[in-house]
């Protein structure tokens, strides 16, 4: 059934947003949305789904597997200022046809849900009235909202099996179970128990360093195809080089794991041929390279849900989008963050993370409130790069200054002050969350200028500019 409550996300004679996805995108576009709506004076309701109650820092998940304390972040609480409703539950699919969302509900909202439906059933026998709250909790377990407009950002996975024998034997720091999963495993290591870590991008090198400086009697390795840190300037990874070296980190590169097992990494050459570049902590491949724990952080696989839900994807299955964030063939649908593909000025899709997936949140926030209001979109989204961020334990970090199109240029800020210029970064983002919650921007978002123009079509939509749907 389709759920029609009185409060939440159907509201009669209110709009409905439904947004898929709790992390940093699906937050900042829900709480956005709600208040801009409310100063706008737009009639809306706006109900947000997340498999978890709680927020997950996920760009502290490495510091969480090194043994640092998370902090608490009750989703609820969050949205609740904003009159945002909170659905605990899975989203399985998408019916854009009909525009709803199939949510299977967490075991407690299932709970909670069923007891509520089971409770209407005035007068029944008792016998009639455990049976009907056996089918209530049974249906209550799915539930289906119906929405106006949706905000798709479910985010993304770690991409365990790009190398086999990853899911099974392999640990990661993508979501906080498996993170803290790590940690314990840590924990439990002796001194002198080897640690493996698969890939070279940005989380694999703070994970290596965390681990390294958080549990100094491991032996930890990094293992990477190319060189560590291969999107960093020639300045930035003789920094990061050095940095790991000082740590007691083994680099490995130019290597490629081809399986993991119950004792480490099987590895073979990338390339043969290629030169290396003399340091004297970088290893010639061994044919495997053993280890008591495997941590891969080889890249992110999209959410799967669009492609599940028949929606165009791209990259991968990432949700296609056009200039404006939104479904081509289904303009009341907006993506934001990793599981959107929205496009650099190259025609490529931005690279996952939170950098990219809060500007994009915020311009499609603004975009379905002004839809909602009947106002013309913004202009197309735009986004230019200026820096990249790396811990390296407590004590160092790296701020690698790069072009609007994410090339990196000779400009480094390392050592303490790069680690503390990463934490006002960290701090930066739960600062954006809260300044949603206590007031909306009232301006677009960066570099946009909303413009009086139509209002929404006879279906109920927006109608898109000529040409926006590419």
């Amino acid at each position: 059934m389709v759920e029609r409550k009185q409060s939440g996300a159907d509201v009669p004679g209110r709009a409905r947003v439904v947004v898929v996805g709790g992390g940093y995108a699906g937050v900042v576009a829900a709480l956005r949305i709600a208040g801009k709506a409310a100063r706008r004076r737009v009639p809306v309701s706006v109900a947000l789904v997340n498999p978890s109650p709680l927020f997950v820092e996920r760009i502290r998940l490495h510091e969480l597997a090194a043994g640092r304390a998370p902090r608490r972040i009750e989703l609820a609480r969050l949205l609740g200022a904003r009159g945002v409703e909170l659905v605990v539950g899975r989203a399985r699919r998408i019916d854009a046809a009909a525009r709803e969302v199939e949510v299977e509900l967490a075991d407690e909202e299932a709970a909670a849900t069923g007891a509520a439906a089971a409770a209407g059933a005035n007068g029944a026998a008792a016998a009639g009235a455990n049976g009907a709250a056996a089918t209530a909790h049974a249906a209550a377990r799915t539930r289906r909202l119906g929405y106006d407009a949706l905000v798709y950002a479910p985010g993304s996975a770690a991409a365990q099996e790009i190398v086999p024998g990853g899911g099974e034997h392999a640990l990661s720091v993508s979501d906080a179970a498996s993170a803290r999963a790590l940690r314990e495993r840590l924990r439990a290591a002796r001194p002198g128990a080897r640690v493996a870590v698969g890939g070279g991008g940005l989380t694999a090198i703070e994970a290596a360093a965390e681990i390294a400086e958080a549990f100094p009697a491991l032996r930890v390795a990094l293992a990477t195809r190319g060189r560590v840190g291969e999107g960093l300037s020639e300045r930035g990874r003789a920094y990061v080089a050095r940095a790991l070296r000082e740590l007691g980190v083994t680099t490995l590169e130019r290597v490629r794991a081809t399986r993991v097992d119950a004792h480490g990494l099987h590895l073979a050459p990338e390339d043969a041929s290629a030169p290396g570049d003399g340091a004297a902590d970088r290893l010639a491949a061994p044919g495997r390279l053993d280890a008591d724990i495997v941590v891969l952080a080889t890249g992110f696989r999209p959410a799967a849900l669009a492609g599940g839900s028949g929606l165009a994807t791209v990259a991968g299955g990432r949700l296609a989008v056009d200039r404006w964030l939104r479904a081509p063939a289904h303009p009341e649908i907006w993506g934001a963050g990793d599981a959107a593909a929205a496009l650099d000025g190259d025609g490529a899709p931005l690279r996952m993370g939170c950098a990219t997936a809060l500007p994009q949140a915020a311009y499609a926030a603004d975009s379905v409130v002004a839809a909602l209001a009947g106002d013309a979109p913004p202009p197309p989204f735009r986004f230019a790069f200026a820096v990249q961020c790396m811990s390296l334990g407590r004590r160092r970090g790296l701020i690698q200054r790069v072009d609007p199109s994410d090339r990196p240029i000779e400009r480094v800020l390392t050592g303490r002050a790069g680690a503390w210029v990463k934490e006002l970064v960290c701090r930066y983002t739960i600062a954006v969350l809260r300044f949603e919650q206590l007031r909306p921007h009232r301006r677009g978002a960066p570099a946009q200028a909303p413009r009086p123009q139509r209002a929404l079509g006879a279906d109920g939509g927006e109608r898109l500019p000529h040409g926006a749907a590419t």
